[in-house]
């Protein structure tokens, strides 16, 4: 780490070849890797989840708009990060910038200001999607049997288009944060660099939108809903075993009540165990964006100057937590998969129906080829035979 002058120190070339390094490995090849999981997985839950039988339950139809949305994220992240980092990064480290100017490059730079706004909104249609499912599945555990006349499909695609609306809405000032700087090296070739427009530029404009106001919408009210609305559920999963334990020592009469609130809730508690496995691994997944975002909003990693108290931070643990946190969205993006078939039995029911109707219309097909092969044949050394 080099001294330019008395107040501003640059990182050296060691720091910027280690953060190349661990970008190429966990954002470039294992994102790449993740990415390509989480396409398949987040596909093939929107089509388990989509069959018929499984769109009876509102549940259903907010976890079918949260595998949408994080499919669309991850093409995005996958396009614009992953795999451009994957391509990019070998020609830095091995110091030959031919192919640094490439079209995929510039085409990453010049769309780097929708995208970045785009992929933001995509975040938080997640964040708001995940807490709307945890609020429907209490309401599942907590009124039994009267849950069935709030939590409609109807209100919950109503509920779906308004988080949307909201968050397209709270992203609007974002859209104006970045813009396209156009440049012309040596060698006359035109290349695009991101850069702050000026009311990105603003301190006003950081401290009050990005944390001030993002902040708390994005992160610390979505996830302290979550947190108070899983501790009630997990309350009433235990108090619905206590329930149970209770059926043998009361009244017929209350015997016949409760159990009937006691065999819906059967119906819904693995389901409600896989939303709190869901919810878990959000929190888990999505804290550590929360604190690099703190840190690009005090320190901006296009921001040119850097102290001596915060050099190292900025040379190397800043750029490490930002990869890390958008490696860990990947893992959320990707991981909700295996919590439905670990712990959602009507989606591993569905997911075994689906697979049998599968093999046996691959098992008609090719028969049906087979049998036509066979007529075929047999047709052919009937004619020889006439001959």
């Amino acid at each position: 780490m080099t001294l330019n002058n008395t107040y501003n120190l640059v990182c050296t070339k060691e720091d910027k070849d280690f953060v190349l390094i661990i970008r190429l490995i966990v954002g470039g090849w294992s994102s790449v890797v993740t990415c390509i999981f989480g396409l398949l997985g987040n596909t093939f839950s929107i089509i388990v989840l989509a069959n018929k039988r499984m769109k009876v339950l509102s549940t259903n139809i907010y976890l079918i708009a949260l595998a949408a949305v994080n499919l669309l994220w991850l093409i995005l992240f996958f396009i614009f990060y992953a795999l451009r980092l994957t391509i990019i990064i070998p020609y830095f480290i091995s110091k030959n910038q031919e192919n640094v100017h490439s079209f995929y490059n510039e085409m990453y730079h010049q769309l780097s200001p929708y995208t970045i706004p785009l992929m933001y909104t995509l975040q938080l249609c997640i964040t708001y999607y995940t807490v709307a499912v945890s609020v429907d599945r209490y309401l599942y555990v907590s009124m039994g049997l009267n849950a069935s006349q709030y939590c409609t499909i109807r209100n919950a695609l109503r509920i779906i288009l308004l988080l949307t609306i909201v968050a397209i809405s709270f992203m609007i000032p974002h859209w104006f944060e970045f813009r396209v700087i156009t440049q012309i090296d040596t060698a006359n070739r035109t290349s695009y660099i991101k850069s702050y427009t000026s009311i990105g530029q603003l301190k006003m404009f950081r401290e009050i939108v990005k944390i001030y106001i993002f902040i708390p919408i994005v992160y610390v009210i979505p996830f302290l809903t979550l947190i108070f609305i899983n501790i009630l559920t997990v309350r009433r999963l235990i108090q619905y075993h206590d329930e149970h334990r209770r059926l043998l020592s009361i009244s017929v009469r209350q015997i016949a009540h409760l159990r009937t609130n006691f065999n819906y809730s059967r119906r819904h508690r693995h389901v409600t165990v896989m939303l709190i496995a869901v919810v878990l691994l959000f929190l888990l997944c999505r804290f550590p964006m929360l604190i690099n975002h703190i840190y690009e909003a005090r320190y901006p990693t296009t921001d040119n100057y850097i102290s001596k108290e915060n050099l190292y931070f900025r040379c190397r643990i800043q750029h490490i937590l930002n990869i890390f946190a958008n490696f860990m969205q990947i893992i959320n993006s990707n991981g909700n998969l295996i919590i439905y078939l670990l712990c959602f039995q009507h989606f591993r029911e569905t997911s075994k129906e689906l697979f049998e109707k599968l093999l046996t219309y691959m098992g008609i097909q090719s028969n049906d080829n087979l049998s036509s092969v066979t007529q075929t044949r047999s047709r052919g050394s009937t004619l020889l035979t006439a001959m």
